[in-house]
């Protein structure tokens, strides 16, 4: 049956966008031989092979992008369905709030406590990066988002709060240092495609410093792992996270602080929404005054 294929289906068209089964995988939150085994049987179910691989990703075969246009439809009408029964539900659902990692793991919470007796209901919070996030907002998948980054895509976007980033390390740095400074030292650092990542590479670029010519001994994929990886590191090692991610480490002195001189890495945090509803309005009110 059809039915048992929709996941598989909305997989496909995750892979397609970002080209890579790897990213998908990010992007989905799930494994990547996960993913690999969903295609299979997709492919098994059409009787087609879907996907070439090569050195750099992958691309859709004919018959990939064949199936690509049904699969897009499919798409569209299941993005309408959902929209249809969550107006004939009569029940007073959820809201559905979503947020990058650093947000909705270390900034949020406390907030979440606020809204929830703000609007007398329930609220269900979803962690995924910052793209996923904003398809979903622009398919009305969820409510509103939190997110570190902003899109020309005809969404919403409110200032929220100013994210801080610094230097820190598991081992006592100067107060300040040179963006030079960073040099000296072994670095762990978030994976490319991370907004952090993206965001502190732009910053750099402005000061024509080059993350190549850092000694970059290892990458991780989120803040939590990111945090724990330096601080339980033997030697010294030094990286760059969200002031909010290391605060109680920081006070408790398990881990060190540097601020780079004249850098600015403080970097903007949206709430983002598709249409206004009483809901979403009561949180902007509360987030102006």
């Amino acid at each position: 049956m059809l039915i048992k294929h929709l996941d598989k289906i909305y997989t496909f068209l995750v892979i397609v966008k970002e080209e890579s089964f790897s990213n998908a995988s990010k992007v989905l939150g799930i494994s990547q031989p996960a993913v690999t085994q969903q295609i299979r049987i997709l492919e098994d179910f059409l009787g087609i092979s879907l996907f070439e691989r090569r050195k750099k990703g992958v691309v859709l075969t004919k018959e990939g992008r064949n199936f690509l246009p049904i699969a897009e439809k499919f798409k569209e009408f299941l993005n309408d369905f959902e929209n249809q029964i969550n107006k004939f539900k009569k029940v007073d659902a959820p809201l559905l709030i979503g947020a990058s990692p650093t947000i909705g793991n270390y900034n949020l919470p406390e907030c979440i406590k606020y809204y929830k007796s703000l609007l007398n209901k329930e609220i269900n919070l979803i962690i995924k990066n910052n793209d996923a996030l904003l398809e979903d907002v622009k398919n009305s998948a969820i409510d509103l988002a939190f997110v570190t980054k902003k899109k020309n895509n005809g969404l919403n976007y409110v200032d929220w709060i100013e994210d801080e980033l610094v230097v820190f390390s598991n081992k006592p740095l100067p107060s300040t240092m040179e963006i030079e400074d960073l040099k000296k030292y072994n670095l762990i650092c978030r994976e490319p495609n991370s907004s952090t990542r993206e965001f502190i590479k732009k910053v750099f670029e402005d000061f024509n410093f080059g993350c190549d010519t850092l000694n970059i001994l290892s990458v991780v994929h989120n803040s939590t792992a990111l945090k724990y990886t330096v601080m339980s590191a033997q030697d010294q090692v030094v990286s760059i996270i969200s002031k909010a991610v290391i605060k109680d480490e920081v006070r408790a002195k398990k881990l060190f602080i540097s601020k780079l001189k004249g850098v600015n890495l403080k970097r903007k945090a949206y709430l983002v929404y598709k249409e206004k509803t009483k809901d979403i309005e009561i949180i902007l009110n509360f987030i102006k005054s």
